[in-house]
């Protein structure tokens, strides 16, 4: 019995670091903004009352929440989809044998590994001065004359654009772990019966995949709710506000304006959001995995 106690006290004191660690960038940050949505708080002010869920009431009239709010879920769903069905796409012919197919993973990966801020800027310098130069050179005037930035549609175009190419690599590993997880005498006896092509990729592939397919939607989803960094670096939310996700209308309301206490109020809401829209994706994906 003392020998097992050391044991339990020896594997606490290798996990205590993370529990430290979790609690202190997770459920604290969580914890405090919970506290603080309740209250008046502002960071110019040292002082603060509760105002109970006036922050929560005011948001019903905040039409510039709200857009950002429609802007993530207009973004999120063409995120989501084109990311997942190019990473699949990629992750399948790369599944196949060819050559150099470590290398080309490794190309496709690299945006997902570039600071997005970075990627941002280099996609900023292709829309403003390389399709420009390249509509130029073909004779192309609709190309040369396209104003990426000038329009929210256009706007909004660019960043669902640089979305999809920065989060494919990683959905495409994630695929390909899967696909090579599929026993290959299923997949022989399939060819056997007939089944190949699209059909197979349809009846046979994609159900096996189930599991990868939600841990992908897992990962999209929560990632284009807190979308931040590429909106933010290409077109600073502009123009007129078309283009500001809730993380940066977040960020504005409590470090812009000082008023912590109404952003945590909207990073409650958005999180409650993200928590049950991932749980319900959870929910209906789950249902679909098939054991093999």
């Amino acid at each position: 019995m003392k020998h097992t106690g050391k044991r339990d006290l020896t594997r606490w004191l290798f996990v205590l670091p993370a529990i430290i660690v979790v609690c202190a960038l997770f459920l604290y940050p969580i914890c405090s903004s919970v506290f603080y949505s309740f209250t008046n708080k502002n960071l110019i002010r040292p002082t603060y009352s509760f105002v109970g869920f006036d922050n929560y009431v005011k948001l019903f009239s905040d039409t510039k929440f709200w857009t950002s709010f429609g802007f993530n879920l207009f973004v999120g769903a063409f995120t989501i989809i084109g990311s997942n069905v190019f990473g699949f796409i990629l992750a399948y012919f790369l599944n196949e044998n060819i050559k150099a197919k470590g290398v080309v993973r490794a190309m496709f990966f690299i945006p997902n590994i570039v600071s997005a801020v970075l990627v941002s800027f280099i996609w900023v310098f292709i829309f403003t001065n390389a399709m420009p130069a390249l509509g130029g050179a073909l004779g192309w005037d609709w190309l040369a004359n396209i104003s990426w930035f000038g329009t929210p549609s256009m706007a909004t175009v660019t960043i669902i654009v640089v979305s999809i190419w920065q989060n494919i690599g990683f959905l495409m590993i994630i695929y390909t772990a899967g696909l090579q997880t599929i026993p290959k005498d299923v997949m022989e006896s399939a060819e056997l019966d007939g089944c190949s092509g699209l059909k197979k990729v349809l009846k046979i592939e994609l159900p096996l995949l189930m599991p990868t397919v939600t841990i992908n939607l897992f990962v999209s989803i929560s990632g284009a709710f807190k979308s931040f960094d590429i909106p933010n670096a290409m077109t600073g939310g502009g123009p007129y506000g078309s283009t500001m996700p809730v993380a940066m209308n977040i960020y504005q309301e409590a470090f812009t304006k000082y008023n912590l206490g109404y952003g945590s109020a909207k990073s409650v809401i958005l999180f409650l959001t993200v928590a049950a829209v991932t749980l319900i994706q959870l929910y209906c994906t789950r249902k679909k995995e098939v054991e093999y």
